[in-house]
């Protein structure tokens, strides 16, 4: 997700819009090791290593194991009463050594339910009595699951179902349900209602709920906050519109032929192989009654494998242009692109462009890994949003907020639905990766657009303050305070400082490994450093501890300079807390500058203080410490000079 226009925004990231307040700071005094020769292993994560699901080195472990499912499901949405019915049917997956006595699953719509606790603002007019339940059948044994009972526990957006019998090891379960709820009218929290007829459908379905081998069951309620933790499934699901209404979703379309008339039939199939743009619909030609068959109904049929969400948006008067383009090089394989717009937004007029390019730079150049699903679907919603094989972005008057908007969503694809992270506890895992994988292309499409700089500045500004817990705090502790500075701005910086010291290619060559690793599975943090340990060859603990463990500020400082016999001697102190490469910039009194470097491990042992000599035959009248991609919370001390 991209930081919403009130809360986090680039280039305005954090301008104005957060408050200092408290925050629940338990968990960081529980993870802050005492030395940094030593990484803290919390006790889920060394049980895993017990049982060998997970190694050591950062691969997966031989025992190795996640659950999943498969979902049938068949949907209706009134938009005149935003009112959404379905029926579903889970087929659930025990894949784990453990017999599961209960099931959990998530109904997120809950989160406009009154009285739940939530992080988020809702409008008073979509409070609800939340998803009602009219019928509910797991093996066999019918349920309601409405009300708290003895085998049924609501709470938040969770509910609970404990089994009448224990579901076994390598075994399955059908969980058969029939609900509805009021979609919101007002409130826009990822997903929402655009105009009387467009809206963008997330957190939707009934969904099981995460059963893993670290943490068992994730049974955290969705605040509105914290965003995801799914398991990889596969869908197949029916959407039922009223006539003139498209559907755009997760996955490839099936029955084309069966909803679009002649000629958005053929200019349909047209763009599935054509790389120029194709405009398969204008909004009058949407509008004109001719687009769809003229059933009162329209069923729109969409199939999606192993991905970990489904999403939907729909409009009877948005542009619909699509493309296709090349996702895999190697294999010729084909990527379905579409644009679905408001003819009056007319940042969206380059949309399609900023796609193409974002998707062909991270195919090609960082990561350098294939893009992997066969669709991408742009809907011009609110704010920003990513969903597999969606984005759900709203228009926006400022050309670098359009690109960064679009290609930070896109970049997603790979951190959380390539690399299924827990985004729930470890947010900053696939947000400091959106922000960091894709600002080279971001500033080749909009030069005025300075993310790394600009990101520096303002954690900068932040560090060190009494809100700023350590990065390794679960997501689901922190509070809107925090939580964008936390997950964007900070996170993004320690991923740009590490590949500063490892070297764009060594990065590089470890992010692939780890993307090669744990694609299309659930890695945790400790996966994460232990991977890059491993392909490194380096104990790189000196860096993950102090930037992930602890709470720390960057603050290097210019304790004197001298200049004497053709030689600068410069010693400089690290007053804070974290490691970071010394930049230094030696200017002459002909005006010239010399630069000299030192990797940030110059810290690693615990030094506090480093003296620099560096010889220069013309008289050095000024050193300068850092540049504007090193954070620092203290830039006074940064500059000398030599009289």
């Amino acid at each position: 997700m991209k930081p919403t226009a009130n809360v986090f925004q680039l280039p305005d990231i954090f301008k104005g819009i957060f408050k200092l307040s408290s925050i629940i700071m338990l968990c960081v005094v529980l993870n802050v090791a005492t030395a940094q020769d030593q990484l803290f292993v919390n006790k889920e994560v060394a049980k895993a290593y017990r049982a060998g699901t997970r190694s050591a080195d950062g691969k997966p472990g031989k025992n190795y194991w996640q659950n999943t499912s498969d979902y049938k499901i068949k949907a209706k949405f009134f938009p005149e009463t935003s009112m959404l019915e379905g029926q579903e049917t889970i087929t659930y997956y025990n894949n784990s050594p453990d017999s599961l006595k209960h099931i959990v699953i998530r109904l997120y719509n809950d989160l406009f339910k009154k009285g739940n606790a939530r992080e988020a603002e809702i409008d008073p007019a979509d409070l609800t009595d939340g998803v009602e339940i009219s019928s509910m059948k797991i093996q066999g044994l019918e349920l309601v699951g409405n009300d708290n009972s003895s085998a049924i526990m609501r709470t938040g957006t969770v509910m609970i179902i404990r089994l009448p019998e224990a579901l076994a090891p390598k075994s399955e379960a059908d969980i058969i349900l029939k609900w509805k709820y009021h979609f919101p009218e007002k409130t826009q929290i990822r997903m929402g209602t655009y105009d009387s007829t467009s809206f963008f459908v997330g957190q939707w379905y009934p969904q099981m709920a995460v059963y893993d081998d670290v943490d068992g069951w994730d049974t955290h309620s969705y605040n509105g906050l914290a965003e995801f933790y799914n398991d990889f499934a596969n869908f197949d699901v029916e959407i039922s519109v009223p006539t003139n209404f498209v559907v755009w979703a997760t996955g490839n379309l099936l029955n084309a032929a069966e909803l679009l008339n002649e000629p958005f039939l053929g200019k349909y199939q047209k763009a599935q192989k054509s790389t120029d743009v194709v405009t398969i619909a204008s909004p009058t030609e949407t509008q004109s009654g001719k687009l769809t068959k003229q059933n009162a109904w329209n069923t729109w049929k969409y199939k999606a494998n192993n991905v970990s969400d489904f999403s939907f948006a729909l409009s009877d008067h948005f542009i619909w242009e699509a493309c296709s383009m090349t996702a895999d090089k190697t294999t010729g394989r084909q990527l379905f692109l579409q644009v679905a717009y408001n003819e009056n937004h007319a940042d969206y007029k380059e949309t399609m462009m900023i796609a193409q390019k974002s998707i062909a730079y991270l195919t090609e150049t960082m990561p350098g890994v294939p893009y992997p699903f066969p669709c991408m679907s742009i809907f011009d919603g609110a704010d920003g949003m990513e969903y597999p094989m969606m984005t759900n972005v709203g228009t926006m008057e400022d050309r670098g907020m359009t690109v960064y908007a679009h290609s930070h969503e896109i970049t997603h694809t790979y951190f959380p639905f390539l690399v299924g992270t827990n985004e729930t506890k470890y947010g900053w895992m696939d947000e400091c990766m959106a922000v960091f994988l894709p600002e080279a292309i971001q500033t080749e499409i909009e030069p005025t657009k300075d993310v790394p700089h600009y990101t520096t500045r303002v954690y900068s500004y932040y560090a060190g303050k009494e809100l700023e817990p350590a990065v390794i705090t679960p997501t689901y502790y922190l509070n809107r305070s925090v939580y964008f500075i936390l997950n964007y701005g900070k996170a993004e910086q320690i991923i740009r400082l590490l590949e500063m010291h490892l070297g764009k290619e060594m990065f590089a060559k470890c992010l692939r490994e780890f993307i090669y690793r744990w694609e299309y599975k659930h890695p945790t943090p400790y996966d994460f450093f232990n991977t890059f340990n491993n392909v490194s060859g380096q104990d790189l603990t000196w860096f993950w501890h102090p930037w992930y463990f602890q709470p720390g500020t960057p603050d290097l400082a210019i304790e004197s300079a001298t200049y004497s016999a053709g030689k600068c001697t410069v010693k400089i102190k690290n007053n804070g807390s974290v490691p970071l490469p010394v930049y230094l910039q030696f200017t002459t009194s002909d005006g010239k500058t010399e630069i000299h470097t030192v990797a940030a491990d110059v810290w690693k042992d615990g030094k506090q203080e480093l003296v620099i000599s560096k010889e220069i035959a013309q008289k050095v009248t000024e050193v300068k410490l850092g540049n504007s991609e090193i954070p620092d919370a203290q830039p006074k001390d940064n500059v000398l000079t030599i009289k």
